[in-house]
């Protein structure tokens, strides 16, 4: 697909894209759902950020988020990046 003549390289586009400051709160809601990461469950599949998405109610197909720290994993202590895979814990 093309966007203003330019070809569609898979980037975000920026004129789209909203960004989101995390404070500490809201991490620490989106960590209260994690029960485990791609480093320490076979069956972690949900990008991070989908978690971030449901909590602040944005788009997941145009934000991008500014987090207050790199947050780690609840039980691997492994570093959580947006895109890193987590199993989210069972209420």
């Amino acid at each position: 697909m093309k966007r203003s003549g330019k070809p569609d390289d898979g980037k975000p586009d920026v004129e789209h894209t909203n960004v989101v400051l995390v404070d500490q709160t809201v991490l620490e809601q989106a960590l209260e759902c994690v029960s485990g990461c791609e480093l320490c469950c076979d069956d972690a599949l949900i990008p991070f950020d989908r978690i971030l998405d449901v909590i602040t109610g944005s788009d997941p197909g145009h934000t991008e988020y500014i987090l207050p720290e790199i947050p780690q994993c609840p039980f691997c202590l492994g570093e959580l990046r947006e895109k890193t895979s987590i199993k989210i814990r069972r209420v």
